[in-house]
This record gives structure tokens, sequence and C-alpha cells, in this order.
């Protein structure tokens, strides 16, 4: 293994209560695809696989680098805890959420990984080869890949703006992917000012771009994701803030979806400020006790609140 990634692996090992390992298969097919890597969890163990090699130090690097970044607090997560009932609805909005949150959570590894070294022209070529067999060429017209191009140029792009020569990596983007790439590259511009050492600056690109996906989809007259409502986005808070009310900082509505364990109609709390799903709870199924509990949970406060939810909270300074 290399020296950087086995140092990673040891600084996750620091801060995780159980143990990590990884495991790398023999192919290497010289593709580079983010989704191969697979977690599986046994007896307080935690496997990091790759059944192929190819750009194996850049993918485990990348995933170490988000255990970490996780455990400490940095990262504000995603959870998925409504549904509409749908099972395959779920998983097309699971799939699309979990690849906007990955591309501003690669806003931070992949420069990381950069200034490590671990990124070679091999591993820029390998990228490249996967997104080319990931998509089809572009042509005027929208079809079923519209949204994924979308998708996956928008991390290449992230990727591109780590290395110090891109101009070739662009230029094949744009050549082939046009329309996804003036897309993506509105959706991402932001990221280079954003200062992500700040877990609230993290959590404010998230929002964002998950206002600007749809933005994107609705010009496109495509379906809206929605992902302010459907995705539960960790909160991060003030010390003042965790001490409020849960009636001075979040908002309480009613949404048609279900919650997902309860199978219930789900009540969502937004963010006042940014109106992101925060937590969802569902109320007493007799309409009589309705009224206390809103008015229980109201006066709560807010660090009270995640508590009883069991939900991770990042407080800033």
């Amino acid at each position: 293994m290399n020296p950087k990634i086995q140092t990673l692996l040891d600084q996750v090992n620091q801060v995780y209560p159980g143990q990590v390992i990884t495991r790398v298969g023999q192919e290497h097919d010289g593709r580079l695809h983010l989704d191969r890597v697979s977690q599986s969890t046994l007896a307080g163990r935690i496997l990091i696989e790759l059944a192929d090699s190819t750009a194996a130090d850049f993918l485990l690097g990348n995933e170490l680098l988000k255990m970490l970044l996780t455990l400490n607090g940095i990262i504000p997560q995603i959870f998925f805890a409504i549904t509409f009932d749908s099972e395959q609805l779920d998983n097309q909005l699971i799939q699309i959420a979990t690849r906007m949150h990955r591309v501003v959570v690669h806003a931070i590894t992949y420069p990381e990984l950069n200034q490590h070294g671990i990124i070679s022209v091999e591993t820029v070529s390998e990228y490249l080869a996967g997104v080319h067999e990931e998509l089809s060429l572009e042509t005027e017209e929208q079809d079923s890949e519209t949204l994924w191009r979308l998708l996956v140029l928008m991390d290449a792009l992230v990727f591109g703006h780590t290395l110090n020569d891109n101009q070739s990596f662009f230029n094949d983007l744009k050549t082939n992917y046009p329309r996804a790439f003036a897309a993506a590259q509105e959706i991402v511009s932001p990221f280079w000012s954003v200062d992500f050492k700040k877990p609230r600056q993290t959590r404010k690109q998230m929002v964002r771009v998950f206002d600007a996906l749809d933005k994107t989809l609705y010009n496109w007259q495509l379906p809206t994701v929605n992902a302010r409502e459907y995705v539960t986005l960790t909160s991060v808070l003030s010390k003042r803030q965790l001490s409020l009310p849960v009636s001075q900082v979040f908002d309480i509505f009613h949404t048609e979806m279900l919650d997902f364990q309860t199978k219930e109609t789900a009540y969502v709390g937004l963010n006042k400020g940014d109106r992101q799903n925060s937590f969802v709870i569902t109320p007493p199924q007799n309409e009589a006790d309705r009224p206390a509990f809103f008015q229980q949970l109201y006066a709560l406060p807010v660090q009270d609140l995640f508590k009883q939810l069991a939900l991770p909270y990042i407080e800033r300074g």
C-alpha cells in the first residue's frame, strides 16, 4: 500500500471506534469509476473494498479522507428519512442526492489528494476513460442520460479544477458533452471561492447545489429533485442556537411523503435560515394528542431534540 494511503488509514483508525481495513482486487481495466468502492461492516470492522485496482490509491484515499472528515465533524451528512412509498422513485432520488452531496465533498478531498501527490497523469487518463465509458456522446436532443451527464460532469469539473494542467481535460469534456459541461460549470464554479474548512460553508454549498440542480432541470423542462425537502442534511449550529427552543430555529410542516421508519405521514423540520430539511418526525396518530405534542416539541431546546432523535449535528464556533 502507498505509504500516504497507509498514513490516512492509520489516522482513520485512531478516530474510528472499531477497525477500518482495505482490500483491492487484481483486475485492472484502466477506467476509474467512483462507484466501484464498496463498504461493508462486520462486528465493528469496516471493509473498504475495490474489485478493480484501477486508480486504487486515489479511490482508497478519497474514501478514507471522507471518513476522516465525517468522523471529525467537518462534513455535514445526508439522511433519507422520508419516502414516496415507491422503492423505484426513492432509489432514483437517493442516487441523485448522493451524487450531489458527493460533488461538494469532493471539492474538499480532491485538492487534498492532489496536494499529497495521489493524482497522477495516469489517474487523470483513467478518470476521463471512466467518464467516457459511463456516458454516451451528447446530442442536441435531451435523452435518458441528460441528468446523469450533468451529475457526472459536475464531479469531473471539481476533479479537473484540482489539476495544474487541465486544459486538455476540460476540452475533452466540453467537446463531447457541451450542454452538460456549461450547466455543470455554472453549478460548481462558486466552489472555487469557498472556505470548505468551515462546516457551515460546506452545508451552505450543499443547499445551494440542491437549488441549482433543480433550477437547471426546470429550465430543461425536466422533473426536479426537490432535495431541499426530501433530503435530511446535518445541521450546523452555534452553541446559542442549540440552547434555543425549536420554535426559534426551525419551522415544522406537514409533507405528503411518509416517514421511512413508521410509514406514517411525515413532518419535516426546516431550518429557518436556509429552509433545508433538518429532521423528520411523526406526530401521534391520535389527532387529539397532536396539539400538546407540537407545543412540547416547539418548546424543547434544539440540542435536546437532536438527542431524542439520535441525529448528529455539528457545533460551529
